[in-house]
């Protein structure tokens, strides 16, 4: 049976009922795990932002310390890795969410917090939280991403 992380880096689509499943069982992580710098793969749940993502060729995010962080990285014309601007700054906090206290990526401006948990030593999955959601469906909006760590 395939696992469902090899399913994400096949980019196969996982059912959001998967994918909160699957963030909600991993431990936790510490602000200090997260420093260096990450490749980004949406998880493929039916989120209208992975198209977005697609189209700014998100690469990740880099974490420079826990109150400098670029939380969009992308690709340029030539493959390189760039922080966009347009997404501001961020900075890691621990954070309590579903009942767990875990690292959390803190957007400087916007309303964002990205919690993040711990699937081996050089991966986590995170799940983008954001009250521009339409409450009414929250649960649906809410992007599942995972970070996979380049240095």
């Amino acid at each position: 049976m395939t696992s469902i992380l090899e399913r994400i880096r096949a980019n196969q689509p996982i059912s959001l009922t998967e994918a909160k499943a699957y963030f909600d069982e991993r431990p936790p992580v510490q602000p200090s795990f997260m420093l260096g710098e990450w490749k980004g793969l949406p998880v493929l749940t039916g989120n209208k932002l992975v198209e977005i993502l697609q189209t700014v060729k998100w690469a990740g995010k880099d974490f420079h310390g826990v109150d400098h962080v670029d939380p969009m990285v992308c690709l340029d014309d030539k493959g390189c890795r760039f922080p966009n601007l347009y997404w501001g700054g961020a900075r890691i906090r621990e954070v309590k969410y579903n009942d767990v206290v875990s690292a959390a990526m803190v957007y400087n401006e916007r309303p964002v917090i990205d919690y993040f948990r711990y699937v081996d030593d050089d991966t986590v999955i995170g799940v983008m939280d954001s009250p521009e959601h339409d409450s009414s469906s929250q649960e649906e909006d809410r992007l599942y991403f995972v970070l996979e760590r380049i240095k």
